[in-house]
């Protein structure tokens, strides 16, 4: 139901799908243009790992055609390590700059882009009110600057076990395993990122129902979510799954639907999880109102003192 209830939300809502794309895309360009300062570096860098892991062949035969999967994936994992390993020996000082534009700068930005759909969600599921994308970006900054830099920091070592799993899989040298690369790649990226999910699905809806801090929002929100924990994680799953293997299928044009919908969904379907498991009605669309069932039917007894 979750999920249904997302994908509903999502279609009455989808002028927020191309804000936030918009505000996406600024981001990006934020990024890009600050890298843009080295970026004779970081072509030659590029085209160094890209010559010594022959990823130019991957390409010239399309994108994750023509070549098995499995070499394809272990030639992209090998240039992106010869890609940081010839940065950081070439000039210590642009590859951390790199790294922290990339893994810091760029997270925290979409992190506050997160916080204004959770917000603008919020206002249309308890309201169905609609607001300002520019406004609520603006009303919002200071708070979630704060949750966004926090949240990208915590994050990180999430990502790294996430990247390390996929580059592992890419060091195994078996003709078996390759015939299932693609299987395994999309089960342990899947299960991987919907873990994830599960221990951040709460913390933004938390911070913009209830306006605590940091720290306060985050303890509400995994209470909350782990309420459903199962459910929470099977809908994140779902989505992950269709998303990596709409990724495999299309290559880089499964950017083209994805960059749009993705974050937008999984956004409001954080909203939605919070919002059920907290027992709090809400607008699917302009003529329907959920009632979940509330706390004490959710909660077994001896955790009835923690109601919010």
């Amino acid at each position: 139901m979750m999920f249904k209830n997302s994908c509903r939300l999502l279609c009455a809502n989808f002028a927020e799908v191309w804000k936030l794309l918009v505000y996406h895309i600024l981001s990006f360009a934020l990024c890009v243009g600050l890298l843009a300062i080295f970026y004779k570096n970081y072509f030659d860098y590029s085209a160094l790992a890209s010559e010594k892991a022959g990823l130019n062949e991957v390409w010239e035969t399309g994108t994750l055609y023509g070549a098995s999967f499995a070499n394809a994936l272990t030639v992209i994992a090998n240039y992106m390590v010869y890609f940081l390993q010839f940065m950081f020996k070439g000039n210590v000082g642009i590859a951390i700059y790199f790294c922290i534009i990339i893994f810091l700068l760029m997270p925290i930005l979409l992190n506050i882009g997160k916080i204004v759909t959770c917000e603008l969600m919020y206002g249309y599921m308890s309201a169905c009110q609609k607001q300002s994308f520019t406004g609520t970006f603006l009303k919002t900054l200071k708070s979630s600057l704060a949750y966004a830099s926090v949240k990208a920091l915590y994050a990180l070592p999430f990502n790294f076990i996430i990247l390390l799993s996929m580059w592992g899989i890419t060091r195994v040298n078996n003709n078996v395993f390759d015939h299932l690369l693609p299987f395994i790649f999309v089960i342990i990226a899947a299960l991987l990122m919907a873990i994830k999910e599960l221990f951040n699905a709460g913390w933004a809806p938390a911070k913009v129902v209830y306006d605590h801090n940091i720290l306060s929002s985050y303890t509400i929100g995994m209470r909350v979510v782990l309420r459903r924990g199962a459910r929470v994680y099977s809908s994140a799953l779902i989505v992950y799954v269709l998303s990596v293997v709409l990724s495999m299928v299309l290559g880089l044009y499964a950017i083209i639907i994805l960059l749009p919908v993705v974050p937008a969904f999984m956004h409001i379907l954080e909203m939605v999880c919070f919002f059920s498991s907290q027992g709090m009605r809400f607008y699917v669309d302009n003529d329907t109102i959920l009632s979940p069932k509330r706390l004490e039917e959710v909660d077994k007894i001896e955790d009835a003192k923690y109601i919010i």
